[in-house]
């Protein structure tokens, strides 16, 4: 399992993944893909449709928006090394996209355009 953080400019982007369904069997565990799914979403939505590293006060405003009364937890995503924590910052592995690309690839219905095409 790759574990290393991807660059930025990693091929699948965020936005080839399908995050109106659920991550079904990716992490062998329901709430680390619906973790996995918000990690996914928060790329997908603040712009520049990349795997670039995040901080802990994006996923919880993301989060909070949608359960302004619950706490965002990463599940096992941290501690099974699909995502690296440093302090306040974190970053995908290429095995958490790999898994959530997997589970739930983006259709042109999904995306509005063509699945393998640039956004």
């Amino acid at each position: 399992m790759s574990t290393l953080p991807l660059s930025p400019n990693y091929p699948v982007k965020p936005s080839r993944i399908d995050t109106f369904q659920h991550f079904w069997d990716a992490f062998g565990n329901s709430e680390t893909e619906a973790s996995a799914h918000w990690v996914v979403r928060l790329c997908q939505e603040r712009g520049g449709d990349s795997w670039a590293p995040f901080r802990g006060e994006e996923i919880r405003a993301l989060y909070n928006a949608r359960f302004p009364s619950s706490y965002f937890s990463f599940n096992k995503l941290i501690i099974d090394g699909f995502v690296k924590e440093d302090g306040d910052t974190y970053t995908v592995t290429h095995e958490f996209v790999a898994r959530c690309y997997k589970a739930s690839p983006a259709t042109e219905t999904a995306t509005g355009g063509t699945p393998n095409a640039e956004n």
